[in-house]
């Protein structure tokens, strides 16, 4: 998947990159990786209406200066990912159906980047689960896609593992989800599907860096 970095009035950006050497951006699922050790859960979330200040100034920023001219958001309009005390992560489809996201923080566009071609990653013609974006912002976040069927829950190895609905993208047929932690992360996470009435498990792959690890349930 290639993505384009951009901020307002065309100044690049510089991605806050995690403390333990992961990087941000783009990525596409791999193989999962058999890595095992303690399960990282979460990244708290406080509650939905003591946010509502912070997600109403954060879209507001990106409607005025982050999600705009060929990059601003088609029908579904900008879709929170998750919020916290001084900012907000949101991601959103353009009218031309490519994917962008972004993080902002204390009203400052820390992050923000656009797929540079329509859906991209493709669309699995049956069923499959992509990586979109790793996003930071009070913590570390993974973007990733459901095509044709639906998350139900996840566990990072035999915990629970919190899995927020995004929104849906490519004409319905895109699901967009995200899980967040504390820091950087790796290895996998077990993810129960939904299709037409069937149940399903796969693994997605998180990544190679970070001191957190979620590998295969015992």
């Amino acid at each position: 998947m290639r993505y384009a970095i951009r901020a307002a009035g065309g100044a690049a950006v510089v991605l806050f990159l995690c403390l333990t050497g992961c990087s941000g951006g783009a990525d596409t699922q791999g193989a999962p990786a058999p890595s095992g050790g303690s399960p990282a859960p979460s990244a708290e979330s406080a509650s939905p209406q003591d946010l509502t200040g912070v997600i109403d100034r954060i879209r507001a920023v990106l409607a005025e200066s982050g999600a705009v001219g060929a990059d601003a958001p088609g029908a579904q309009g900008l879709m929170l990912v998750r919020a916290w005390p001084t900012g907000a992560a949101y991601a959103w489809e353009t009218r031309d159906q490519r994917l962008c996201w972004a993080t902002v923080s204390d009203s400052v566009i820390g992050e923000r980047a656009c797929a540079t071609h329509p859906l991209d990653p493709p669309v699995n013609p049956d069923r499959g689960v992509s990586g979109v974006a790793t996003l930071f912002g009070n913590g570390w976040g993974r973007l990733f896609a459901a095509d044709h069927q639906e998350v139900t829950s996840a566990t990072c190895g035999d915990a629970p593992l919190e899995v927020r609905r995004v929104g849906t993208v490519a004409d319905g047929s895109r699901t967009l989800y995200a899980v967040w932690f504390p820091d950087c992360t790796r290895g996998t996470i077990g993810l129960s599907l939904l299709h037409d009435g069937a149940t399903s498990e796969t693994r997605f792959r998180l990544g190679d860096a970070g001191d957190r690890t979620c590998g295969e349930a015992a």
